[in-house]
């Protein structure tokens, strides 16, 4: 069986994808700055900063699979993103090498292309348009994956994640909503789809109202989604609809708060 470790596994992604993925693997190990209560079966806590290589490649010893979601996942003053985002994405990259670990599936995030202007259609082949300091770290990590599956081997799957929420909030949501389960079923697929090399995907359902195009990638993953945000069209907010693709990451004045 497989061995993952987590980045992030404490996070809003993460805590849902361990409970998802619960009892699917051999070992689970959890990489956190701090302790992490209620664990779930098979699971074991790791402690440490993303900055410290040591122990970082010590903790990715006998793993097959490191899902790295942790960083700052919002807008932040450009110094605490290339430290978070930008340097310790480096050493989880440097740190699988380091380990022999076989693949890196990356959070990267659709805020890598959210200055494309709403309902332009797009695949993954298209030129970055980062909204906001955060979508241009997620270009950083993605040209490392790209480095270093060419130059050391190193398997990498690029997950653009859409909105990840229970059901779509917004006008926006309904392009570029990831449903819970869909996201379980996705990164399962990332985990264990062979021969991917390096690949870049959607994380996003099948919504009625997408703005990309998932195909061959989501194929070679073998990744289905079943969820479409139209479904839960009469419940979602009254809100204009966005300019950008990016929403409100994309205006010139926007801070962080939108998550």
């Amino acid at each position: 069986m497989t061995v993952i470790l987590y980045t992030g596994g404490g996070g809003r992604m993460g805590t849902v994808l361990r409970a998802g993925l619960s009892g699917e693997f051999e070992r689970v190990v959890l990489y956190a700055r701090r302790d992490i209560p209620d664990l779930n079966p098979g699971e074991e806590v790791v402690v440490g900063e993303l900055d410290d290589l040591d122990t970082l490649t010590n903790a990715m010893a006998g793993v097959d699979v490191v899902l790295h979601f942790a960083g700052i996942a919002d807008e932040a003053p450009f110094a605490d993103i290339a430290e978070s985002n930008i340097m310790g994405t480096w050493a989880i990259f440097e740190a699988a090498r380091r380990a022999g670990v076989r693949r890196v599936v990356y959070a990267s995030s659709h805020h890598i292309i959210g200055g494309y202007p709403a309902g332009q259609f797009l695949g993954t082949e298209e030129p970055v348009r980062p909204d906001t300091y955060y979508g241009l770290s997620k270009v950083f990590g993605e040209g490392a994956a790209r480095l270093y599956h060419d130059k050391w081997g190193l398997e990498a799957v690029c997950l653009r994640i859409g909105a990840f929420r229970p059901t779509p909030e917004d006008r926006r949501h309904l392009s570029v909503w990831l449903s819970h389960r869909d996201g379980i079923h996705l990164v399962r697929r990332a985990i264990a789809a062979e021969d991917v090399g390096f690949l870049v995907t959607y994380g996003v359902s099948a919504n009625t109202r997408s703005w990309w195009n998932n195909s061959p990638s989501a194929e070679l993953l073998a990744y289905h989604p079943v969820d479409d945000a139209e479904d839960h069209l009469s419940s979602v907010a009254e809100t204009d609809e966005p300019e950008h693709q990016g929403g409100p990451f994309a205006d010139p004045e926007y801070r962080g708060g939108v998550w």
